[in-house]
């Protein structure tokens, strides 16, 4: 129960200051309607029950799941299985993550279904799944950082000269969909026990 009331104390410090914010300029600066401002008081309350919810769960299940699967890898005597069942990890929980789903179908929308949602989803995710496995190995491998970085941002900068901006964009906006509320607590989980 003082896990729950924590993460009520957590959630109401990141969201009352906007709402205290968004009612003194309803109250000051813009003519907002009443009921308007009642769904978005309604709104709020209803934000800061969810999220509460949600951030319990994270930490009593995704977390420890999270630290589970990581310690369980990175036993493997096969650095191939590592790498493996790491991407498979990346790959599956960025598959089912909300936000990429909706930047997928938003992609569809707006090129008229050139390019499916599906077809989004599943790409990103194996993006994620490829630099998961990378991540890990490098933990295994005492890989520095910087090293690490540097040869990623060169493939990135090598690939961004040759795609169309339409592309860029798109990718831009789908790295930013993938680090989504179920992602990255697993990914920092998974992360967190391999390099203990």
């Amino acid at each position: 129960m003082q896990l729950l009331l924590d993460k009520f104390k957590e959630v109401i410090s990141s969201v009352l200051p906007i709402v205290i914010l968004v009612f003194i300029l309803a109250f000051t600066l813009v003519d907002v309607p009443g009921d308007m401002m009642a769904r978005f008081a309604i709104g709020s309350i209803l934000l800061t029950l969810g999220l509460t919810i949600f951030l319990f769960g994270v930490d009593i299940g995704m977390t420890p799941i999270g630290n589970y699967l990581g310690e369980s890898i990175i036993r493997s005597s096969s650095h191939l299985i590592v790498l493996l069942l790491s991407f498979f990890i990346g790959f599956s929980i960025t598959v089912a993550e909300p936000d990429l789903l909706i930047l997928g179908q938003q992609i569809s929308d707006a090129t008229g279904g050139v390019l499916g949602s599906q077809t989004i989803v599943v790409v990103v995710s194996i993006g994620v799944g490829v630099m998961i496995a990378f991540g890990v190995y490098r933990v295994m491998k005492d890989v520095a950082l910087k090293w690490f970085f540097l040869a990623v941002y060169a493939v990135i900068t090598l690939l961004s000269i040759f795609a169309d901006s339409t592309f860029l964009a798109m990718s831009f906006d789908a790295s930013g969909a993938t680090t989504g509320a179920l992602t990255t607590p697993f990914v920092l989980a998974l992360g967190t026990s391999v390099s203990a």
